[in-house]
C-alpha cells in the first residue's frame, strides 16, 4: 500500500458511507447500515494512516522511458519492428464515451 494506494481506502470508505448514512438501504437492513457505517469509519482511518505514512526517499523520482508506449513485434525474419500507434478512435466512440460518462454522473446524482 505504498504511494497512492491510500486512495483505494478512501473510495471504499465513501462508498460504504453512502450506503450507510444516506438511507438508500431499506429499513429492514438496519444491521447492515450499522456494519457499513462502522466499516466506512475504519476505512477512513486506514486512508489517513496510509496518506500520512512517510514515503521512501525518491518514491516519485523516475526516468521517463520514451519507449514506454511503443508497440513492438517480431517479423518473419526475427527482427524487432515498431508498430504504428493506435488511432484515437472514431468520433462515434468519443461521443458514446462522453454520453456514458454524463449518464453515469447524472444517474449517480439522482439516487443520492
Amino acid at each position: 500500500m505504498n504511494g497512492n494506494g491510500s486512495i483505494v481506502w478512501l473510495m471504499l470508505s465513501v462508498l460504504q458511507a453512502i450506503f450507510a448514512f444516506t438511507g438508500v438501504l431499506p429499513p429492514e437492513m438496519m444491521i447492515l447500515e450499522r456494519i457499513l457505517g462502522g466499516n466506512s469509519i475504519a476505512f477512513f482511518v486506514l486512508f489517513l494512516y496510509f496518506m500520512l505514512k512517510r514515503k521512501p526517499e525518491g518514491f516519485l523520482d523516475s526516468d521517463y522511458s520514451t519507449s514506454e508506449r511503443t508497440t513492438r513485434a517480431i517479423d518473419e525474419v526475427g527482427n524487432t519492428v515498431d508498430l504504428p500507434e493506435k488511432s484515437k478512435g472514431s468520433r462515434w466512440e468519443r461521443w458514446a464515451s462522453a454520453l456514458w460518462f454524463i449518464a453515469l454522473i447524472f444517474g449517480t446524482a439522482s439516487i443520492l
